[in-house]
């Protein structure tokens, strides 16, 4: 079976999206897409405020750490099918989350699904971001 590629540049539709949290001004995905070799950087804007995350990944589930500023994020991705799955445990502060996204491909709306669930001792959610191919 063949998998998706997520290659591409996709903008945040915040209409098409469910949020449990407060939606970013805008949001883009940068996807380059080779597999094993999953390389995503995401850029949320908020008012003047810009925050960039770029991650490189492989879809064999060998984990990733990174270190920026006061965070600690151990992911790894993984294949379900034909969902990309990005399973990851963060501290933060000295408070432990994790957040697993579900990545799928929707050909017919040309649409990058991220399906996010996070959870920490002191907030927990659930969203669904439709993003669209630029």
């Amino acid at each position: 079976m063949q998998k998706p590629n997520f290659t591409g540049i996709w903008k945040f539709n915040p209409s098409r999206s469910v949020l449990q949290i407060p939606a970013p001004d805008s949001t883009i995905f940068e996807v380059d897409h080779n597999e094993p070799i999953f390389r995503l950087s995401r850029t949320h804007i908020v008012g003047e405020k810009s925050d960039t995350l770029a991650l490189d990944l492989t879809t064999d589930g060998k984990e990733v750490v990174i270190v920026r500023g006061d965070l600690l994020l151990r992911a790894h991705a993984y294949w379900e099918g034909e969902t990309l799955v990005f399973d990851s445990h963060l501290v933060r502060g000295g408070e432990d989350a994790t957040n697993i996204v579900k990545y799928t491909l929707d050909p017919q709306l040309d649409s990058f699904i991220a399906e996010e669930h996070f959870c920490s001792k002191g907030l927990c959610y659930k969203n669904i971001w439709l993003l669209e191919r630029q």
